[in-house]
């Protein structure tokens, strides 16, 4: 039996169905590739402070684990090296596409988004605001993905006296004298509530640091009670409640025990 050519119908179905088979394989290879490395490519069109800045999308991403000095706002002056820390970062991201890789809770009560940025070549510019000494670490659970990263550049900028770790504005304060906003603040605990949700120590009677339970069972690894008397230098926002300062921490980095911890914010002996 003689054989017949396919007919050119045919063979554009077979083109036809090749193409789609591509074009799916093309797509699935996209998706898996960017969900394994967890980054996304986005142009930056401005910066805001040291912390924060906008994506040309007009997103507002928001530098998850680092806290810089503020800006002024509100009749409030600018904290010392504000001006430093937004030049600093807008250096940084000048002329890039940055990678952007969202934290595990990606938006903060403000509604921005809340994410770890790095340059082309991997560099983190959380990571290199630290060294410059303009910025500290901040961890705050469960968004601690770079964190020992972030410790080791902040503890060379402090051992090499750079930017904020020079200047007595940021040394710690005692209890009574602590002021609005994120802060370091020295004292003496003492636990006062031990509740079925929060735990709640006192550094003064109008200072209080506030742990959620689950918080403490998820990260902590001693018991409440150690911090009974014990010395210890917090870091974080402290906010107004009634007549008291309140302190709200979620993870054991924010607390340094003195004497136990290794030393960052304490005082030397």
């Amino acid at each position: 039996m003689t054989r017949q050519p396919p007919t050119v119908g045919n063979r554009t179905g077979k083109i036809s169905q090749a193409t789609q088979v591509a074009f799916f394989v093309f797509l699935w290879l996209s998706i898996t590739s960017t969900s394994a490395t967890g980054l996304r490519s986005e142009a930056i069109d401005r910066v805001i402070d040291g912390d924060t800045l906008v994506l040309v999308s007009g997103e507002v991403i928001r530098l998850a684990g680092i806290n810089t000095p503020e800006l002024g706002h509100e009749g409030r002056l600018a904290e010392p090296l504000a001006q430093a820390a937004r030049a600093a970062l807008q250096t940084l991201v000048e002329g890039i596409e940055a990678q952007v890789e969202d934290a595990v809770e990606p938006r903060d009560r403000h509604g921005r988004t809340l994410a770890y940025l790095f340059t082309p070549d991997g560099t983190s510019i959380q990571a290199a605001l630290l060294r410059q000494g303009l910025a500290s670490a901040v961890a705050i659970s469960p968004n601690d993905a770079y964190l020992r990263e972030y410790i080791a550049a902040e503890d060379a900028a402090r051992r090499a006296g750079r930017g904020i770790w020079a200047l007595p504005y940021y040394a710690p304060r005692p209890p009574d004298g602590a002021r609005g906003g994120y802060q370091f603040v020295h004292g003496r605990a003492s636990p006062i509530e031990m509740g079925e949700k929060w735990l709640a120590f006192s550094l003064s009677r109008q200072f209080v640091i506030l742990v959620r339970r689950t918080d403490w069972q998820d990260h902590f690894n001693y018991l409440p009670r150690a911090l009974d008397q014990a010395a210890v230098t917090v870091r974080g926002w402290v906010g107004k409640r009634k007549s008291r300062s309140v302190l709200v921490i979620s993870h054991p980095f924010m607390l340094e025990r003195c004497g136990v911890d290794p030393r960052r914010l304490c005082p030397a002996d």
